[in-house]
């Protein structure tokens, strides 16, 4: 639980991180966007000092038909020079346009060329899409990650709870027959236990050794299952003798009743058929509430049918 909550903090630094990020980003492309057009702003204006310059030297040529002004002031310009000058000197960043005041006196206008706005609009645009563009690819990358370490987390989460669980029936079941050991050895060695019980409290003892054997064995082979390294040995079985056994086996535990078809065979895995009734059997006492269960072992419509019945609630 701790370190799933630990997981969601991590989610969402990340997502605050990246949310940061972006805004960071598209702030940034403002902003040079904005430094972009304030120096398009002042190179007009060293646009207008070096036009005033030149046409103070001569160099723009002379309209003596005409008289120019440029911020108030009046040059000596020819036109076409003019706007040569302008658009060869700045590399077509500014413009030059003329306008009629009076019949002779015309106004010299300098401004930004507007397809290079455009340009600088269009660009920030651009990077603002790109920028976007990778934060959510990145996102989606790093959200993958996550999900990935998640589900690897919670995956090993619930292994380790499996397993805790497994351990924990393997405990009481090796209890239960270590008990029965115990406790029918102890009365044994009594004196005034007759002899014909010790023998069948003996017996008792070895087949519950037998028991122990089989859990250790039914545990190897859970994890080999589990990590699918099971060898499966088929063979053709005799399932009517083997559930006998079991039963004859299992009674030691409470009372079984029921019916077992004789002669029924199956093909499958001795091992893992012998776990199964066991399994279900123990099971059934498990719940049974100290009652009788009921065994019967049957074919019909050309199927093998086991079933184990409980007094449970269930």
């Amino acid at each position: 639980m701790k370190v799933k909550i630990l997981i969601v903090f991590v989610i969402v630094y990340i997502l605050t991180a990246f949310a940061w990020l972006t805004f960071s980003l598209l702030n940034y492309a403002n902003t040079d966007y904005n430094l972009k057009n304030n120096v398009l702003m002042a190179g007009l204006n060293a646009c207008t000092l070096q036009v005033m310059q030149n046409a103070k030297n001569g160099k723009l040529g002379n309209d003596t038909t005409q008289e120019y002004y440029l911020q108030q002031l009046k040059i000596d310009v020819d036109t076409v020079r003019l706007k040569a000058f302008v658009q060869d000197r700045f590399n077509g960043n500014y413009l030059a346009e003329i306008s009629q005041i009076s019949k002779k006196q015309k106004l010299v206008q300098l401004f930004i060329n507007p397809s290079k706005l455009e340009d600088l609009e269009l660009e920030r645009f651009q990077q603002r899409n790109i920028w976007i563009y990778q934060s959510i690819l990145l996102l989606v990358l790093v959200a993958s990650g996550i999900y990935g370490v998640f589900y690897t987390i919670d995956n090993i989460y619930q292994l380790n709870k499996r397993q805790n669980n497994f351990l924990l029936s393997v405990t009481h079941e090796f209890k239960t027959p270590i008990a029965s050991i115990r406790l029918m050895l102890q009365t044994s060695k009594n004196p005034k236990v007759k002899e014909e019980k010790k023998a069948e409290l003996i017996e008792n003892s070895i087949q519950n050794t037998f028991r122990l054997e089989e859990l250790a064995e039914n545990m190897l082979v859970s994890m080999q299952i589990e990590n699918d390294k099971y060898q499966y040995a088929l063979s053709e079985i005799d399932l009517s003798e083997m559930a006998t056994q079991i039963i004859e086996n299992q009674n030691i535990k409470g009372e079984i009743t029921g019916n077992l078809t004789a002669g029924i065979r199956v093909q499958g895995d001795n091992f893992i058929l012998r776990m199964v009734i066991n399994n279900l059997i123990e099971n059934a006492f498990k719940y049974s509430n100290d009652q009788p269960i009921e065994v019967n072992l049957f074919e019909r419509n050309n199927q093998k049918i086991i079933e184990v019945k409980d007094q449970g609630i269930g």
